[in-house]
């Protein structure tokens, strides 16, 4: 059984415990908290994954102790042999769970005698997220761009963590440990903003899991899948008029995301600005990549077409406002080069 002494001696703990003076007759135990700073070993759960562990002895009748921490894997954390003086000793983490501290102090210098053994605990409980507001549709490159977007997710670190292991893959099957299952992308933490940035070349549905590391040591739990659903934007590859001849023409317009489907309503009205009311010309189905429509004007002049877009599965909803410049010719393109400007919006 424990002597009181020992129980006494390991229950004494008080925060600062390397200032405690020789008086007070009791080895002291701190941990550092997750704000870096020393706190009296009570059994407390912190998520620092690299704590410092200083024991403190009075230096008269305590003059010498040996202490050892076993993780939660039973496997040695940390430990030290026949010191004298309280110097901090950093735990190796070993994963989340119970960390037990054995402190055996000795009344010599060189740990000779019959020493008073204890134990303490404490908990590692670490890990990170991982998020973004889910009402923002995410987008692999403006309207008319070809540069992908640099998306920051905000994330929560984890004090002590050396490194972070950042996933995302188009598969949502998760491993056993809670990793993407197949060819997956890899980023980075950047830690000046506490943001992930990804950038997304293709449409479509994105999971992303992270964790904290350390080195020579274990790793976090991952975090449960963030769930991302990436769009193309409704914008044109080419928009042109095969039948120029006026008053009836036809229009070719081919989208630059070739998935997309769902219909498109053509509106027109006269001039490139104004207050003028824009007249529906129809809705049209997109087929591969791809619509025409034919439609009439009674006059030559420059006119807005207005294309409106619902959005699909590939492809976000986006307006398209199109200035054209109608001429009555045979000889020449109805649309001029000069006089043709493509404007998106959502």
């Amino acid at each position: 059984m424990r002597s009181r002494k020992s129980r006494l001696a390991l229950a004494a703990l008080t925060f600062g415990a390397l200032a405690v003076p020789a008086s007070a007759n009791a080895a002291t135990l701190s941990i550092t908290g997750d704000d870096g700073v020393p706190q009296a070993l009570s059994g407390q759960t912190i998520r620092n994954m690299s704590p410092q562990l200083a024991v403190g002895i009075n230096g008269t009748t305590e003059r010498s102790y040996t202490v050892q921490v076993i993780g939660p894997n039973g496997i040695s954390a940390a430990s030290a042999t026949c010191l004298s003086s309280p110097t901090p000793r950093t735990v190796n983490y070993q994963g989340n769970g119970v960390y037990t501290v054995y402190v055996a102090i000795y009344t010599t210098l060189l740990c000779t005698d019959t020493p008073t053994t204890g134990s303490l605990t404490f908990a590692i409980g670490a890990g990170v997220a991982i998020a973004t507001d889910p009402n923002t549709p995410l987008l692999t490159r403006q309207p008319g761009e070809f540069a992908t977007i640099e998306h920051r997710l905000p994330v929560t670190g984890n004090p002590g963590a050396d490194t972070y292991d950042v996933l995302y893959s188009g598969n949502p099957a998760l491993a056993p440990d809670g990793g993407l299952v197949g060819p997956s992308q890899n980023a980075y933490v950047d830690a000046a903003t506490a943001t992930v940035p990804i950038r997304f070349s293709e449409p479509g549905k994105y999971s992303v899991v992270a964790r904290a590391r350390v080195y020579g040591g274990a790793a976090t739990p991952w975090t449960a899948p963030l769930a991302l659903r990436v769009y193309a934007p409704f914008d044109f590859s080419t928009s042109s008029f095969p039948d120029s001849r006026g008053p009836s023409y036809r229009l070719r317009v081919r989208l630059r995301e070739e998935d997309t489907r769902g219909g498109v309503r053509i509106a027109v009205a006269k001039r490139w600005s104004g207050n003028a009311k824009y007249r529906t010309l129809g809705t049209v189905r997109i087929r591969n990549g791809s619509f025409t429509k034919r439609f009439t004007l009674s006059s030559p002049g420059t006119y807005r077409l207005r294309y409106r877009f619902q959005g699909s599965a590939t492809t976000a909803p986006g307006t398209v406002v199109e200035k054209v410049r109608i001429r009555r010719t045979v000889r020449f393109s109805s649309v001029d080069a000069a006089d043709h400007e493509l404007t998106y919006g959502r």
